[in-house]
């Protein structure tokens, strides 16, 4: 991973952290105002349950994003195979390759 990458990856992690600590603050002065308010009809229980889930859904938003982020981010720093020995192929497994035609064809070259 470069080091572009990395400070990349910390400013989505620190943006995802300041969104959940306004996302918080928000939830307990709307859990304050309904408190204060003693919700009895039914209008405002559903008001009150529309903002919960509106908040359930940003939240599930930014955990999304962080996901998609982290799929780019395995996706794009790819494998490297430096270092591993490369495993030499036996008499034996080769007659059991060439016998099962399992063996690259090259085209004539023309």
């Amino acid at each position: 991973m470069t080091p572009e990458e990395t400070e990349e990856a910390k400013k989505i992690e620190a943006d995802v952290k300041e969104a959940e600590k306004k996302k918080a603050a928000a939830e307990k002065d709307k859990a304050a105002q309904a408190a204060a308010s003693k919700p009895d009809d039914l209008i405002t229980r559903a008001n009150a349950a529309a903002m919960r889930i509106e908040a359930a859904n940003e939240e599930q938003k930014n955990l999304l994003d962080r996901q998609q982020a982290q799929a780019v981010e395995t996706k794009l720093g790819g494998t490297a195979e430096a270092g591993t020995p490369k495993k030499e192929e036996t008499p034996g497994e080769y007659s059991k390759r060439v016998m099962a035609n399992d063996v690259e064809q090259t085209p004539p070259e023309a």
